[in-house]
């Protein structure tokens, strides 16, 4: 039902309802792949620190019994044990896959809201239908405005960021007031008006999804890496200087990495579909290298950190970071 051939055979209402349900049912896995996604990797980066901060008392002890032990056995830092490069690697994907699952959830959220408008036909708000279970975003920024006196306009006294539990509270709240009307929008925003005063609750979702390039430049990050992400001509591409010296306003003013992905940077993180290409040039805009790819079918945040790790290590070799 979703092929593209029965698609084009479809008229517009069928075919934009088939096209809804494909797209609610990718983002849908893609939630739920991020998800496990995320919480391996942060598994997998408490496992290394774990083992990280034993190996570092483990090393600091034999330091402090040296003078015990035959000085033919060398004491190794924790560094050449490799577990550094595990770490940093595992913390780069950490990054990565963090914001690639926020990006999955802000795409469904906006495809959340998109079929509410069109199912609305036009309507701006109504009183809420399920009263606490119309609570759907992760969170709120709550704006209070008051109106000093009759006729004046209501002006704003304060916000607050409250979570999906404390905004269930006070819609639960509002509903059981005998001068309250509690309202919705096809936005997700929330409304609570009375007489005198008026609260907006507006979805903490409401951002625009990641791209791919936010993606690698949290995991570029955790390496200490500044990246810049450029155009021209069409193309996009995520520039990274390798002088350690040099800020992204100095990215072309010495060796850099560019980094695309099938000459793009810029796409939503869902729509990343080929692993990243990094090229080095050096200061005159000169091709020098290129940097070995992640393995085909590696996720955006595996490839992301992967990426940034082998740039990490060409800048060290290079500089001697």
């Amino acid at each position: 039902m979703s092929t593209p051939g029965v698609l084009a055979t479809l008229t517009t209402k069928p075919r934009r309802d088939a096209q809804r349900a494909a797209e609610k049912r990718r983002l849908a896995d893609l939630r739920a792949w991020t998800s496990s996604e995320l919480a391996t990797a942060r598994a997998t980066l408490n496992t290394l620190r774990t083992k990280t901060d034993g190996a570092r008392r483990e090393e600091a002890e034999r330091r402090a019994l040296r003078s015990l032990y035959p000085q033919t056995i060398p004491i190794l830092p924790t560094e050449d044990s490799g577990l550094a490069d595990a770490l940093a690697l595992a913390s780069a994907h950490g990054a990565a896959a963090r914001v690639a699952h926020e990006s999955a959830e802000l795409e469904y959220a906006w495809l959340r809201r998109r079929t509410a408008k069109e199912n609305a036909g036009g309507r701006a708000a109504a009183e809420l239908a399920h009263g606490r279970r119309d609570v759907v975003a992760p969170g709120y920024v709550v704006a209070q405005l008051w109106q000093d006196g009759t006729g004046s306009p209501m002006d704003p006294y304060d916000t607050w960021t409250v979570s999906k539990t404390r905004a269930r509270s006070l819609i639960g709240a509002w509903m059981k007031a005998p001068n309250g009307w509690v309202l919705r929008d096809t936005d997700d925003r929330l409304f609570v008006a009375t007489p005198t005063m008026v609260l907006e609750l507006v979805p903490t979702d409401t951002a625009a999804p990641h791209t791919e390039g936010d993606v690698l430049i949290a995991a570029l990050a955790e390496y200490n890496l500044p990246a810049l992400l450029d155009t021209e001509g069409g193309f996009t591409w995520i520039a990274v200087p390798l002088n350690p010296e040099h800020s992204v306003d100095d990215a072309y003013t010495g060796p850099h990495v560019r980094i695309s992905s099938g000459e793009r940077a810029d796409r939503t993180a869902s729509r990343h579909d080929e692993v990243w290409g990094a090229s080095v040039y050096g200061a005159n805009a000169e091709y020098v290298d290129t940097l070995d790819p992640a393995p085909a079918g590696s996720s955006l945040a595996e490839d992301s950190a992967l990426c940034a790790s082998r740039i990490a290590a060409y800048a060290a070799r290079l500089f001697q970071r």
